[in-house]
Protein backbone atom coordinates (compact mmCIF):
# COMPACT_ATOMS: atom_id res chain seq x y z
CA UNK A 1 0.00 0.00 0.00
CA UNK A 2 1.42 3.24 -1.11
CA UNK A 3 2.28 5.72 1.93
CA UNK A 4 0.48 9.09 2.12
CA UNK A 5 3.66 10.69 0.71
CA UNK A 6 3.52 8.68 -2.64
CA UNK A 7 -0.50 9.93 -2.91
CA UNK A 8 -1.03 13.11 -4.32
CA UNK A 9 -4.79 15.05 -4.35
CA UNK A 10 -6.17 17.66 -6.71
CA UNK A 11 -6.77 20.85 -5.18
CA UNK A 12 -9.52 22.36 -7.66
CA UNK A 13 -12.86 23.18 -5.96
CA UNK A 14 -15.32 20.04 -5.34
CA UNK A 15 -12.76 17.75 -7.05
CA UNK A 16 -10.32 16.25 -4.42
CA UNK A 17 -9.12 12.73 -6.79
CA UNK A 18 -6.65 11.22 -5.24
CA UNK A 19 -3.48 9.91 -7.10
CA UNK A 20 -2.70 6.30 -5.77
CA UNK A 21 0.70 5.30 -7.52
CA UNK A 22 -0.52 1.39 -6.22
CA UNK A 23 -3.27 1.73 -9.02
CA UNK A 24 -2.21 4.58 -11.72
CA UNK A 25 -4.70 6.05 -13.88
CA UNK A 26 -6.33 3.73 -16.48
CA UNK A 27 -8.35 6.17 -18.13
CA UNK A 28 -4.80 8.68 -18.40
CA UNK A 29 -3.09 5.44 -19.23
CA UNK A 30 -0.85 5.74 -16.51
CA UNK A 31 0.45 1.99 -15.30
CA UNK A 32 0.24 0.72 -11.93
CA UNK A 33 3.67 1.20 -9.56
CA UNK A 34 4.02 5.03 -11.36
CA UNK A 35 4.94 7.59 -9.28
CA UNK A 36 3.51 11.12 -9.28
CA UNK A 37 6.93 12.23 -9.71
CA UNK A 38 7.04 10.32 -13.46
CA UNK A 39 3.37 11.11 -14.52
CA UNK A 40 3.78 13.67 -17.53
CA UNK A 41 3.66 16.76 -17.01
CA UNK A 42 1.08 16.93 -19.60
CA UNK A 43 -1.39 14.27 -18.12
CA UNK A 44 -4.70 16.26 -16.12
CA UNK A 45 -6.72 15.12 -13.91
CA UNK A 46 -9.22 12.21 -14.41
CA UNK A 47 -12.15 13.52 -12.93
CA UNK A 48 -11.83 17.23 -13.52
CA UNK A 49 -9.53 17.68 -16.15
CA UNK A 50 -6.91 19.93 -13.79
CA UNK A 51 -3.43 19.78 -14.71
CA UNK A 52 -0.54 18.03 -12.67
CA UNK A 53 0.05 21.44 -10.85
CA UNK A 54 -3.27 21.25 -9.37
CA UNK A 55 -2.43 18.58 -7.36
CA UNK A 56 -0.65 18.65 -3.77
CA UNK A 57 0.94 15.34 -2.02
CA UNK A 58 -1.26 13.80 0.84
CA UNK A 59 1.39 14.21 3.82
CA UNK A 60 4.83 15.65 3.95
CA UNK A 61 6.45 18.47 2.29
CA UNK A 62 4.16 20.73 0.45
CA UNK A 63 0.91 18.82 1.54
CA UNK A 64 -2.20 20.53 2.45
CA UNK A 65 -1.50 19.75 6.02
CA UNK A 66 1.74 20.77 6.16
CA UNK A 67 1.47 23.49 8.06
CA UNK A 68 0.29 21.38 11.26
CA UNK A 69 3.37 18.88 10.49
CA UNK A 70 5.98 21.58 10.95
CA UNK A 71 6.01 24.96 12.42
CA UNK A 72 7.19 27.70 10.42
CA UNK A 73 7.94 31.49 11.13
CA UNK A 74 6.18 32.71 8.01
CA UNK A 75 7.47 36.04 6.47
CA UNK A 76 4.15 38.04 5.84
CA UNK A 77 3.86 41.57 5.10
CA UNK A 78 2.72 43.73 8.32
CA UNK A 79 -0.46 44.90 6.42
CA UNK A 80 -1.45 41.45 6.09
CA UNK A 81 -3.25 38.75 8.37
CA UNK A 82 -0.69 36.06 7.42
CA UNK A 83 -3.71 33.68 7.27
CA UNK A 84 -5.48 34.93 4.73
CA UNK A 85 -6.07 33.18 1.42
CA UNK A 86 -7.08 33.59 -1.75
CA UNK A 87 -8.95 31.92 -4.32
CA UNK A 88 -8.83 31.98 -8.23
CA UNK A 89 -11.86 33.62 -9.36
CA UNK A 90 -11.05 31.39 -12.89
CA UNK A 91 -10.34 27.92 -11.74
CA UNK A 92 -10.91 28.21 -7.79
CA UNK A 93 -7.07 27.03 -7.04
CA UNK A 94 -6.48 28.11 -3.27
CA UNK A 95 -3.21 30.26 -2.78
CA UNK A 96 -2.33 29.81 1.30
CA UNK A 97 0.37 31.58 2.52
CA UNK A 98 1.55 29.07 4.86
CA UNK A 99 2.13 27.05 1.72
CA UNK A 100 3.07 28.91 -1.14
CA UNK A 101 3.61 28.26 -4.35
CA UNK A 102 6.40 25.94 -4.98
CA UNK A 103 5.81 25.16 -8.56
CA UNK A 104 6.37 29.17 -8.84
CA UNK A 105 9.20 28.99 -6.40
CA UNK A 106 7.13 30.90 -3.90
CA UNK A 107 8.65 29.94 -0.54
CA UNK A 108 5.83 29.00 2.13
CA UNK A 109 4.77 31.69 4.61
CA UNK A 110 4.92 34.72 1.70
CA UNK A 111 1.43 36.49 1.79
CA UNK A 112 -0.31 37.22 -1.14
CA UNK A 113 0.75 41.05 -0.94
CA UNK A 114 4.35 39.97 -1.25
CA UNK A 115 3.99 37.70 -4.55
CA UNK A 116 5.57 39.41 -7.38
CA UNK A 117 3.13 41.56 -10.09
CA UNK A 118 3.65 38.91 -12.70
CA UNK A 119 2.58 36.34 -10.48
CA UNK A 120 0.23 33.86 -12.44
CA UNK A 121 -2.20 30.75 -11.21
CA UNK A 122 -0.42 27.70 -11.21
CA UNK A 123 -3.31 25.71 -13.10
CA UNK A 124 -5.26 28.01 -15.72
CA UNK A 125 -2.41 30.98 -15.31
CA UNK A 126 -4.74 33.72 -14.45
CA UNK A 127 -3.30 36.49 -13.18
CA UNK A 128 -3.25 38.04 -9.26
CA UNK A 129 -5.59 40.16 -10.06
CA UNK A 130 -8.06 37.37 -10.81
CA UNK A 131 -7.66 36.35 -7.05
CA UNK A 132 -10.11 37.05 -4.32
CA UNK A 133 -9.69 37.17 -0.74
CA UNK A 134 -11.53 33.97 0.92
Amino acid sequence: MAAPEEMFQCQMVNCGYIYNPDKGDRKGKIAKGTQFKDIPDDWHCPVCGASKKAFRPLAGPGSVHAENAQAQEPSVSPSENPSKKYRCNICGFVYDPALGDPSAGIAPGTAFADLPDDYECPVCGAGKDDFSEI
